[in-house]
């Protein structure tokens, strides 16, 4: 443990706590309020007594040979007469305390700012460590109240204490006060803040307030480019506005940076292809990133890059994915579409080869399948062969329109040919 002099200043115990917090709304101090702090400020230093004066000592000679135990029961044993002597011991074990147990710091803490007759700095730092606790402890209403007091009594607009302010108002649901302690935060802050801004963030995405969402990550990125995940937020958020043209202008810039790292992102981008009408871009980057193991190569991402690929005319590539998920799943759909892209691109013998495969794992649905081989087959000439799959059809009472449709037109295409069925 470092050894300590003083155990005055809040910023020991900040330092200590990891509290994830953001901002809310600006205190306008009155002319009056300036004057009482200032006063407050210049007032006589006041001193405890010499027998609190003596303890307090010795607790802290006893603190810094790290016997804590010892350094509490000094004080707690000193039992000081005067307000003042009192308040003084209290805060001294409130903030040993806060190194051992945070709800005892507390109990101390309070005891010490409420008579308020502590000097100027030791009145604000014990207010200022007892609102740190509170927070850290999970209270946060009473937090958020002493630290408005600590704001007030010193007449300073902290922005940290505006984001913890804010972060208090986020754990208890309280999002539509979340944002004006952000803006506070903001406001307040000699510099940008990423935390800030990320509070405002969620609190418009928690209010479901979407286009306030998108603003403020619009902020974001233009105050923090070099952050990537700003970028892919950006891109998220405007799907949810139904803006898919910014939502892709967003990934490909993160794309260009190599922000995109995750699974999830390169998929977002190739459905942001794909949402914009340019499949093959969607269908390409895709398999770009299944090939190189980045995206799982499952069912979905198999049928995504087929029927992309067929979407985008590219009914070869689409064939091939297609064929990969038929060995995939063994799903007779998926030979159906292998078969149905190889129709596309006039490779009738695969084609076949395909919808047969696709019958035989699909019973319920033979009717149509034996009218794409019946297509298949008319298509090479192969009438008889034509013909014969469509007695196959006839079997099934929903190709009922269709089947009729062909029986006359290649009934009439072989009596033209002189071909005996």
């Amino acid at each position: 443990m470092n050894k300590l002099t003083l155990l005055t200043s809040s910023l020991v115990l900040a330092a200590s706590f990891s509290i994830f917090s953001l901002p809310a709304a600006a205190q306008d101090l009155t002319a009056a309020d300036r004057e009482r702090i200032e006063a407050r400020k210049n007032a006589k230093t006041t001193l405890p007594g010499e027998r609190v004066g003596r303890v307090i000592t010795k607790a802290l000679e006893l603190y810094n040979e790290e016997k804590i135990d010892e350094a509490i029961a000094v004080l707690i044993d000193a039992n000081p007469s005067g307000e003042f002597d009192k308040a003084f011991l209290n805060r001294f074990l409130g903030n040993i305390y806060a190194f051992k147990d945070i709800p005892q710091a507390i109990k101390y803490l309070e005891m010490a700012v409420k008579p308020d007759v502590l000097g100027f700095n030791d009145q604000a730092a014990a207010m200022k460590i007892l609102a740190d606790l509170q927070i850290q402890e999970g209270r946060f209403k009473v937090a958020i109240e002493s630290y408005r007091r600590w704001m007030r009594f010193t007449g300073e607009n902290d922005p940290d204490a505006y984001l913890r302010i804010a972060n208090a108002h986020f754990q208890l649901g309280e999002f539509d006060k979340v944002i004006p302690a952000a803006d506070s935060a903001i406001r307040f802050s000699t510099e940008p803040n990423k935390n800030h801004y990320l509070m405002k963030m969620g609190a418009f995405y928690e209010l479901k307030r979407y286009p306030e969402t998108v603003a403020t990550v619009e902020t974001m990125v233009q105050l923090f480019p070099e952050e990537k995940t700003y970028w892919i937020y950006l891109g998220n958020f405007y799907t949810l506005v139904e803006d898919y043209a910014k939502s892709l202008s967003a990934f490909q810039i993160a794309y260009s940076q190599g922000y995109l790292e995750k699974e999830s992102e390169f998929k977002a981008l190739g459905q942001m292809y794909a949402n914009n009408n340019i499949p093959y871009k969607a269908a390409t980057i895709y398999e770009k990133y299944v090939k190189s193991g980045q995206i799982k190569k499952d069912k979905t991402m198999l049928t995504a890059i087929a029927s992309n690929f067929q979407a985008a005319r590219e009914f070869g590539k689409a064939a091939e994915y297609y064929g990969e998920l038929a060995k995939l799943t063994n799903e007779a759909d998926a030979y159906r579409r292998q078969g149905m892209a190889l129709m596309s691109i006039q490779r009738y013998p695969d084609a076949i080869t395909a919808f047969n495969a696709a019958l035989s794992r699909d019973a319920d649905r033979a009717g149509s399948i034996h009218l794409n081989i019946l297509e298949a087959y008319f298509y090479q000439g192969k009438l008889k062969e034509a013909y014969a799959a469509l007695q196959e059809a006839k079997k099934d009472p929903s190709a009922s329109r269709q089947v009729r449709s062909w029986d006359s037109y290649i009934k009439d295409r072989a009596k033209t040919k002189g071909i005996s069925l």
